[in-house]
């Protein structure tokens, strides 16, 4: 009975660990962050003017205002180089990093103050300023 018991509460709780992040997920964007935005097949430069509901409202860049939108994660994307401090999303927590490395659209992250075994690709949805 222990054992049925324990067994049900291990699967309850990775059930719901899949389920909760996703419901608290982060907004891909940050406000004043630099990023690109896929607008009829073609990425633009943008910058987040704010952020809610997890999408974010972007100025393009060199535009007028008449073209800012508020977009999601599906056409939004950080602009960042390796070398650069970021902000990595992990299981809902934003965590102080850097890049290392950045190779088709997706970043290579280290941790500040954990070692290099946690470091990782990431998608541009978990990385921000």
């Amino acid at each position: 009975m222990k054992n049925k018991l324990l067994f049900a509460g291990v699967f309850m709780a990775t059930w719901l660990g899949t389920l909760i992040p996703s419901a608290l997920a982060a907004p891909p964007c940050s406000v004043g962050q630099k990023a690109e935005v896929l607008w009829k097949g073609k990425w633009y430069a943008a910058t987040v003017l704010g952020v809610q509901n997890n999408r974010c409202y972007i100025t393009y860049d060199g535009y007028d205002s008449s073209w800012n939108e508020w977009v999601g994660s599906a056409r939004f994307r950080a602009l960042f180089k390796a070398g650069d401090s970021a902000r990595i999303l992990w299981r809902g927590k934003w965590y102080d990093g850097r890049i290392l490395e950045v190779r088709n659209n997706r970043y290579k992250v280290t941790y500040t103050g954990y070692d290099s075994s946690w470091d990782e690709w990431v998608e541009p949805a978990r990385v921000s300023r």
